[in-house]
């Protein structure tokens, strides 16, 4: 009886050995190719929550921003003033593509600030056609946006799932390699 007990906990002991060492074989092959594993699981969140509420701007939050402000006033000082809000919604509203631009390290600062200085030169001027021209442009990067963290999250997905196979793969691998190589069978 001693015997075949040993012979399982044998197998056990190579299993898990097998397993740990696929494990660290899976992260020094991720790291010489520069992929923090850990990283990119925490990133495809973060991606969904940024599509989800990408897309929930698209889908309605900036027509019903715009509609809370009202009626297009037609008197030049309320003209004036209902710029200067149009211009900050669209600037709150844009932000979502500069923070999809940061995560994916192309954010531009001056590019942010020439935006916010035209926002403001439009709505000195009281340029409602621009504006909401501009609030286009907005609703189409903002599309691109989306697109853009999809397919990043779709890439990153793919690639957790083939580090999945290969570590499943590995340590059948190495558990045979155990089986007959370097850990032998204890004769009693």
């Amino acid at each position: 009886m001693v015997p075949s007990m040993s012979k399982d906990i044998f197998v056990i002991v190579k299993i898990i050995l097998s397993g740990l060492t696929a494990a660290a074989l899976i992260f020094f092959i991720s790291a010489l190719g520069g992929i923090d594993l850990k990283k990119n699981s925490d990133m495809i969140s973060e991606l969904d929550r940024m599509e989800a509420e990408i897309n929930a701007s698209v889908e309605g939050d900036i027509d019903r921003r715009i509609k809370k402000l009202g009626e297009v006033p037609s008197i030049n000082p309320y003209k004036k003033f209902y710029c200067a809000e149009l211009a900050k919604e669209i600037h709150e509203v844009s932000y979502l593509t500069e923070k999809q631009k940061m995560l994916f390290d192309s954010f531009n600062v001056r590019e942010f600030e020439n935006k916010a200085q035209k926002l403001v030169m439009l709505s000195e001027n009281s340029d409602l056609d621009a504006l909401f021209n501009e609030l286009e442009i907005v609703k189409r990067e903002l599309k691109n946006s989306a697109n853009l963290v999809a397919n990043k999250r779709k890439v990153l997905f793919r690639q957790k799932i083939a580090y999945i196979v290969f570590f499943f793969v590995l340590w059948v691998i190495v558990y045979i390699y155990y089986s007959r190589g370097i850990i032998k069978r204890v004769k009693a």
